[in-house]
């Protein structure tokens, strides 16, 4: 994914310096469409996997998220002051219903996200993750996570 974007953004700024052409918006336009046919050439041939294509769905839900995250790094920061004694650190398998390595990444990526969570290893059947607090481990909200991830769910 990052290679076809650096592809992209590559090959724009080459067409602008080797045409040495820039003054006007629509020199940008073509440099762009040149770049971005080039780009989907490289797709259709495999010069890139699908994840470039599923990019902005991942941001749009990290963005999503955003809230989620500041409750739960409010929390871990909380427990981490008041010296909570309670929690129960711990290494937690995660089954993973992703086939291809990219999702499980893009997977590993959302959870590490989370505040008090930690992937520690990626393999073809999941995850091992640290947590702080075993207990404060919902399962269910780990799969809606999944599923949104891989394009299913959107709650």
């Amino acid at each position: 994914m990052l290679h076809a974007a650096a592809m992209l953004c590559g090959l724009a700024v080459l067409w602008i310096a080797v045409t040495q052409r820039a003054s006007s918006p629509q020199d940008w336009a073509i440099a762009a469409a040149v770049s971005l046919a080039c780009v989907a050439v490289a797709l259709r041939f495999g010069g890139a996997s699908s994840a470039f294509a599923r990019a902005p769905r991942l941001l749009a839900l990290s963005i999503a998220r955003a809230g989620a995250v500041a409750r739960g790094s409010l929390v871990t920061l909380r427990a981490a002051l008041s010296a909570d004694v309670t929690m129960k650190p711990a290494l937690v398998r995660v089954r993973s219903r992703a086939q291809r390595a990219s999702d499980r990444a893009s997977f590993a990526n959302m959870i590490s996200a989370t505040p008090g969570m930690a992937v520690v290893e990626t393999d073809a059947d999941g995850l091992l993750v640290h947590v702080i607090d075993e207990d404060g481990i919902d399962a269910a909200d780990l799969g809606r996570l999944e599923g949104r991830v891989l394009g299913g769910g959107r709650s």
